[in-house]
């Protein structure tokens, strides 16, 4: 499902956007999303700045490698938000990051991409998603409660490492919510 994976869904402000797998075609929008964002969404992010990384990253997420599943929303042809996960080796983990274009916060983008992430990862055998967030980054706090999955916190220093059962959630509306 994933590797053809594309659906149409509704934002909060009731425009229309389509999600679906990224590709090899997307790596230059990749890199403009990066680089729209302002220092500060970029440290959040990115634990930087100035991440000198960014290539490498957006190839990571438009190269179709095993493990590796990234999401993105396009309003018209303009990529708006991606979400992706990477497995990891623990069996059936993957760690899950999101980013937003700047302009386009507060319409609901992280919250419709982390379901449909999380739906995919459902069927695909997954059981849990980590994320390790920046303490003080209150945004992608914020959305993963929009999501609705019950979370698990544990905060080390600055950083902290949030959880998502998956199996918990296996029947729960939320994993469906946006799809048009």
């Amino acid at each position: 499902m994933a590797s053809d994976f594309t659906c149409a869904a509704k934002l909060l402000d009731g425009a229309e956007v389509s999600i679906r797998r990224l590709g090899r075609d997307d790596y230059d929008s990749v890199v403009n999303l990066a680089a729209g964002l302002t220092g500060d969404e970029r440290y959040l992010r990115f634990f930087t700045v100035h991440p000198t990384h960014i290539d490498n990253w957006a190839r990571s997420l438009t190269t179709p490698t095993d493990g590796i599943l990234a999401l993105g929303a396009f309003e018209g042809r303009d990529l708006i938000g991606l979400a992706n996960y990477v497995e990891l080796p623990e069996l059936g983990d993957a760690e899950i990051a999101v980013v937003v274009a700047h302009e386009k916060h507060d319409r609901g983008v992280g919250t419709l991409l982390l379901r449909t992430l999380g739906r995919i990862a459902r069927k695909a055998g997954l059981h849990r998603f980590v994320a390790d967030v920046l303490f003080e980054n209150l945004a992608m706090r914020r959305v993963l409660r929009e999501v609705g999955w019950p979370i698990t916190l544990h905060r080390d220093g600055a950083v902290l490492r949030i959880e998502v059962d998956l199996d918990s959630i296996e029947n729960d509306a939320s994993l469906e919510h946006g799809a048009v």
